[in-house]
């Protein structure tokens, strides 16, 4: 069955919004299904029958969709990493997803562009992106919640940051920035030194957009260690575990 028709039927069955549906078939116009050449995995085969802690929260235009909120939550609590790092926050609904589905001893550290940098980035940003830049709040959804203490929040442009304090630190990566070959590529890089000893996870958002096709198209093909990048099934996620 055809990948956007099960996002849709996984949706209906769980009674999510119009607006998700409505998001998911615009964003379908600039999805090019036929240049992905990820071998695909079923989440089963990624993870053990562990279930995810949901918060009632709205869906919005920018988000993960209902189905990959619950993956990449159920992959967070199996794995349970001592830190996370995130590449665009946005309202923070996966943040705080992230939070309640790991340990009290868990910290996330999620990076966002402020709006004030959004003429001023050291790479392009696509010009559809800029309206999730455009927020009035970064990081909404985890504002006042019990998982804050455990968030904190970065601001700057992900290609011209300080990662010093943050290197061989994380078990844990999200890739939700700047959609653009340009930044996926040097986010991915970034991620690389992130990672506790050279391993743990990273997941990347939005494998279906024709850039990220692109940069992780590249990857996978050139750089052997990129062998293990998978998609994982019903998903726009790509995924690859460093052990």
């Amino acid at each position: 069955m055809n990948y956007w028709i099960k996002r849709i039927l996984f949706i209906l069955r769980k009674n999510l919004l119009f607006k998700e549906i409505k998001a998911h078939l615009k964003h379908r116009l600039y999805f090019i299904d036929s240049k992905k050449i990820l071998p695909i995995r079923k989440i089963e085969e990624i993870i053990p029958n562990v279930s995810s802690q949901l918060i009632n929260s709205e869906f919005e235009d920018g988000n993960v969709s209902s189905l990959e909120l619950d993956y990449i939550s159920r992959i967070v609590k199996a794995h349970n990493p001592l830190n996370i790092f995130e590449f665009g926050t946005f309202n923070g609904r996966t943040t705080l997803h992230l939070a309640a589905n790991t340990k009290e001893e868990t910290r996330i550290f999620t990076l966002d562009l402020p709006i004030q940098e959004i003429s001023n980035t050291v790479l392009r940003i696509k010009s559809g992106e800029k309206k999730f830049i455009r927020k009035n709040i970064s990081g909404a959804y985890f504002l006042g919640t019990e998982y804050e203490h455990r968030i904190f929040q970065i601001y700057s442009d992900s290609a011209s940051f300080d990662y010093q304090p943050y290197l061989n630190k994380m078990d844990f990566i999200f890739i939700d920035g700047s959609h653009s070959y340009e930044y996926v590529k040097s986010d991915t890089q970034n991620a690389l030194k992130l990672l506790r000893n050279g391993k743990g996870i990273i997941i990347w958002h939005d494998y279906g957009w024709s850039e990220v096709i692109q940069a992780l198209n590249e990857l996978y093909l050139n750089d052997s260690r990129f062998t293990n990048l998978q998609q994982i099934e019903n998903t726009s996620f790509a995924y690859i575990k460093f052990e």
